[in-house]
């Protein structure tokens, strides 16, 4: 049985007061008691314990920021928050002295899951006058409860709402310094599944996003109809150039043709992909409100989405001809396409008619569909496991499914999120799967036991638009809707067996 976050709390009270205390050393104040108020009534006081976080392993405790009286994008610094306990602990990170300025995500708020860890990135705002010996305290609050609380009710009312009913609140002192450059941020003696190398800024709101196979290029496509490419080698743009009038909802690289494709509401667009004012090729398919492209690894096929559930197949080379077209059978907007890279000859595609169906390029009707989500479903990717074929899909149901293509099932809903899943990644080198939900957090998961094995926060309330992954490597690029970050994924069998790791942010 479910019950609210202060349903929660109520019925969690008499454990959560009997919580042993933190060490002797640790305690710097331990208040909690009864207090009479004007009317005569007693009212429990919510109990504070500094020095300790009980449910949480920090680190670090000392923040460390690069000195760069020069910089002009943001400082980035990882926290890392592991909950060792069997229930949910809810956080908040917030300046000590009120000054939220040089923080550009302060506060942050979340809910680290039972035996997992979650990556907080603290970013500083470049200042205009920082010196060595500057510092700033942040404060970390952490509180356990048990199931029912969602990722949107973890904020000041939640937080007041404990207090209201004599919830044990840990509290932690960090320290945010700042270091000379070319100093390390700090050490880990065992390095976090995922390292956020670098965190750029967007200059228009991300729509799209992908990686390039053979160059160091990731391109976006941006709200205005614009497009850039950015160079994550030499950190160099490229652009901008506009192509549309509208968003460009997707977007992708033809990596062997040199061309890039993509969708808005005027149709789909192929542009030459070394971005110059001569445009070499420039194809316009006409089609209303393309949501999705895939590209055939291996055949001139373009596959496209649309609303009213159209689905069409594009040959560029009988000059971008509509071979074959698939329709009548979503009754909704067809939301993404994948093909199946096991099976090429076959895709997936989800609608928000709450269906996934999968169909063959020998046929305008699909092959079976597979049902389970309660709400409009977003996202798909395939996978394999155990050398046979799966696929992720996200929804609006704030879920993730896990579907058996040979049985034809779903055989595992991860259920962990507090915000509809909105992309999903399956890693092509490592046996991970990545989701992103629209509230900006990343889950990474094991695609052999589907335990999840992290979770990473960034910009969070900045919608996850992308994920893609850089030229062969375990990094991938994550898009969201005012930032682009780099991360670097630690394969499983590699942790733990490292000496000390030092952070490359």
């Amino acid at each position: 049985m479910e019950h609210s976050g202060l349903e929660s709390m109520h019925a969690g009270r008499e454990k959560a007061t009997n919580l042993p205390c933190a060490s002797l050393e640790n305690i710097m104040e331990d208040s909690s008691y009864e207090r009479i108020n004007s009317q005569g009534v007693s009212r429990r006081v919510y109990k504070v314990i500094t020095g300790s976080c009980e449910a949480l392993d920090v680190h670090p405790l000392e923040l460390r920021f690069p000195l760069d009286y020069n910089a002009l994008i943001p400082f980035p610094c990882p926290l890392h928050l592991t909950n060792n306990t069997d229930e949910q602990v809810a956080f908040k990170l917030k300046p000590k002295r009120g000054i939220y300025s040089c923080f550009r995500n302060i506060p942050l708020y979340g809910v680290v899951p039972q035996r997992s860890t979650y990556t907080l990135i603290v970013i500083m705002t470049p200042p205009a006058k920082l010196s060595e010996d500057t510092d700033f305290d942040l404060i970390l609050q952490s509180i356990k409860f048990g199931e029912g609380i969602i990722q949107g009710q973890c904020n000041d009312r939640f937080f007041e709402a404990a207090k209201e009913v004599g919830t044990v609140m840990h509290e932690v002192t960090l320290k945010a310094v700042s270091a000379p450059q070319g100093e390390t941020i700090y050490k880990h003696t065992i390095p976090p599944v995922m390292k956020v190398i670098s965190v750029e800024r967007a200059r228009q709101e991300l729509y799209s996003i992908d990686a390039n196979p053979e160059k160091s290029w990731i391109i976006i496509g941006h709200s205005g109809g614009y497009v850039r490419i950015w160079d994550y080698v030499t950190q160099r743009w490229r652009g901008p150039i506009q192509i549309s009038r509208g968003p460009l909802d997707c977007i992708k690289f033809i990596a062997r043709k040199q061309w890039f494709v993509a969708g808005s509401s005027d149709g789909i667009h192929v542009q030459e992909e070394a971005i110059k004012k001569k445009k070499i090729q420039r194809f316009r398919a006409r089609v209303s409100s393309v949501t999705s492209l895939a590209v055939h690894p291996t055949k001139p096929y373009v596959l496209s989405s649309s609303y009213g559930g159209l689905i069409k197949l594009w040959d560029w080379d009988k000059g971008w001809e509509c071979i074959t077209t698939f329709e009548g059978e979503h009754s909704d907007v067809v939301c993404q396409l994948a093909f199946n890279p096991n099976d090429t000859s076959s895709f997936a595609s989800v609608s928000n008619d709450r269906t996934i169906k999968v169909w063959g390029l020998d046929s305008p009707k699909s092959h079976y569909t597979l049902s389970g989500h309660s709400d409009n479903v977003k996202c798909l990717d395939f996978f394999t496991r155990d050398d046979g074929q799966y696929l992720i899909t996200g929804s609006v149901d704030n879920t993730a499914k896990i579907w058996d293509l040979q049985k034809k099932t779903c055989i595992l809903t991860l259920e962990v999120f507090r915000s509809p899943v909105i992309y999903v990644f399956s890693h092509p080198n490592l046996p991970v799967l990545i989701t992103g939900t629209r509230n900006g957090i990343i889950y990474l998961w094991s695609s052999t036991d589907f335990r999840l094995r992290g979770i990473l926060n960034i910009l969070r309330g900045a919608d996850v638009m992308g994920l893609a992954c850089l030229m062969e490597s375990r990094r991938v690029v994550i898009g969201q809707s005012h930032a682009i970050s780099i991360v670097d994924i630690d394969d499983e069998e590699t942790i733990g067996s490292k000496g000390d790791f030092e952070s490359s942010i």
